[in-house]
Parts: structure tokens; sequence; C-alpha cells
């Protein structure tokens, strides 16, 4: 069932309880997107997104959006704007929508709904349900909603990432301590294919994820290295990235490998500093050149994930300094939602 609400500044609002037919608002496929730069901004109250991926084939950018755990989709060349919601997970405090993620392979979108504790208490509290779910843009529909607790028991959480191997298996990364759960392309099993030996849930740990064929990429905030794992593996054996010169990764969030540069430059998020920038000419990421840091400055909206929209780079801000209208940990009164081009600038860090 589909409940409609319009606004002058959204295509539609859609709150999504269970498998639906085709709705309003199609995006046609295109082949090639055009040419897309420059700062933009997403106008629509408490929306908040906290990670987006960019589907080249529709040309609209998906948003996962924190506070009111919802999912937004964005037409950066229209403007339009539309956001879906999930029956007993959108509005519900105890939830945050973080990672979303589009298999351009099956045009099937994977959004991860976590336990808002444990982001909450950094770590301290890791109590509350964690799900991984796929939805279909074509059917409007779950494909299916899949309940990570009853694999961590608890014992680890803070999921907020997502990536896909060749495939079509889903992987969600945990932070609380680090960990990898995989999921099969049915959507029928979920295992553990990689946990931290340190069971210590109030150390962060992996931030994001990233892929290139069968290499897997996460940056880790304990250490402050980049790790790669093999998705061929029946469990996953992270392995050091050395790069050159040394850099420590601080405060860490999502990552991404832009689409523009084949896997050859890896984006770093580093809450409270912008964005550092890395390059494997071989695009397979046993080694690394650190570049440099896209800087941003302000403290009041943090720079949580790169995200590659039509042909730029982008800035996705969160901004964590706003006061939350039901206390700590909530949306706060804010419409705008800027995005800033950082296209130049990683450019000109390519060019050393």
């Amino acid at each position: 069932m589909f409940i409609h609400f319009t606004s002058l500044a959204v295509c539609t609002f859609v709150i999504l309880s269970q498998c639906a037919p085709h709705h309003s608002c199609p995006y046609l496929p295109r082949s090639n997107c055009p040419p897309f730069n420059g700062n933009f901004t997403i106008s629509a109250y408490q929306l908040y997104p906290e990670n987006a991926d960019f589907d080249f084939n529709k040309c609209i950018l998906y948003t996962g959006n924190l506070w009111n755990s919802s999912v937004g989709i964005y037409n950066p060349y229209s403007n339009a704007f539309e956001v879906i919601e999930f029956e007993g997970i959108s509005h519900n405090p105890e939830f945050h929508i973080g990672g979303v993620q589009l298999n351009h392979r099956t045009n099937l979108l994977s959004i991860v709904v976590d336990a808002g504790a444990a982001f909450n208490t950094g770590g301290q509290d890791i109590s509350g349900t964690n799900y991984i779910m796929q939805w279909d843009p074509e059917t409007r529909s779950l494909v299916y909603k899949l309940n990570l607790t009853t694999i961590t028991q608890a014992q680890y959480g803070g999921y907020q990432d997502i990536e896909q191997d060749p495939e079509n298996n889903v992987y969600v990364v945990g932070t609380y301590p680090s960990s990898i759960l995989k999921v099969d392309p049915k959507g029928k099993k979920v295992e553990t294919w990689y946990l931290d030996d340190n069971l210590n849930h109030t150390i962060a740990g992996y931030g994001g994820l990233a892929a290139k064929d069968w290499t897997l990429i996460t940056n880790d905030e304990a250490s402050g290295n980049l790790y790669r794992f093999d998705m061929r593996e029946k469990y996953g054996s992270p392995v050091a990235i050395k790069t050159t010169p040394p850099h420590v990764i601080n405060l860490t969030d999502a990552i991404q490998l832009p689409r523009k540069y084949h896997g050859t430059v890896l984006l770093v998020a580093e809450r409270g500093q912008g964005v550092s920038v890395y390059r494997d000419l071989k695009s397979e990421w046993r080694t690394a050149e650190y570049l440099g840091l896209v800087e941003w400055p302000e403290t009041t909206r943090i720079t949580t994930a790169p995200v590659q929209v039509g042909d730029a780079l982008y800035f996705n801000l969160e901004p964590f300094g706003d006061p939350g209208l039901d206390g700590p940990g909530t949306a706060g009164n804010r419409t705008d939602f800027l995005y800033v081009d950082i296209s130049e600038k990683v450019g000109a860090l390519l060019e050393k």
C-alpha cells in the first residue's frame, strides 16, 4: 500500500509497507547522463542525508536520510525530489537509515537500517535491531528485508555501508566493532563474513566499503589504515594497503571509488576534515598513493561521504551541529541540504 503526501518542494512522499505496483514519478532509463557540475541544494524539511549513491542508468541520486529513516530520490537535472518511507521504520527514533547503494548489474537498491543507539552512544549501547533491505525501483517494492541482529546476537553492530561483488552478493559493514556480513543474491542467507577478534564494541572500526571487481576496500578508524579483502574467499581476511606517503585516517565514514576514474581513485570521508584522496593506477589496491586532503572547514556540517553525481564529485554534508528538535540524536529545524562540488580540487591533487 502506498500513501501520498505532496508539497511544493517534493515530487511525492511514498510510505512502503509491502510489495506494491508501479507508482508515479517515473524516471526514464538513459545510457549516459548529461554533464552536471557545481554546488546544489536539496530542499526537503528534516532530510539530513547521511550517505548517497548515484544511479548512472536513470541519472538520479539516492540518499539515505538519517534521522527520519527514509530514502530520498533526487533528480539533479530537474530538481525533482521524492521520499520513500518504510512502515515501522521511518520516523521511528530507534532506527537510522544511512547506507544506500544501487547495484548497476541488477538495478536493485540496497539499504542499511541501523539501530540508532550504536551511533548515538559511540558504541556504548549496541542494542536494537539492524536490517538490510533490498528495494526494486521498478516495482516500487521490497525484494527482501533481513534482520541482521539474528546473526549478530547484539554482540556487534553499528551497520552503515554496503557493497556488492560480481555475483551480486551484498556486503554490509559494521563499525562497533569491525565486522562485515554477507548476504546471498536471493536474500535468503546472511552470514558473518568477517569479525574483529577484539569484540570491544566501544572502539570504532570499519567505516565504509568500496569494491573493484573482487576486491573489497574498507577504512579503519581504529588503526587509521585502509584494508582490502578478496571477496572470492569463503571468509574475509583483511590485508593492509600500504600507502605512500603514510597517512593515518582520523574520524572516518563512507568511502567511494568514483566511476569516472575506473577504480583507480579512492575517496575517504574524514569527519571534521574533508575527504582524503588515494590513487592506485593499477586499480588493484595492494598499494596506494596518498595524494592529500580536500578540506572542509566547517564544524556544524560534517563530511560523511564522497559521492559522484553525473560526472562531478561532491561532499555529502551532514549538519550534526543542528540542535535536535526532540533532543540529541533527532532531526533539527533545517530544510536546505548543500552538496559541495569538489571535482576541481580532486583533479588538482591527481595532477601532482
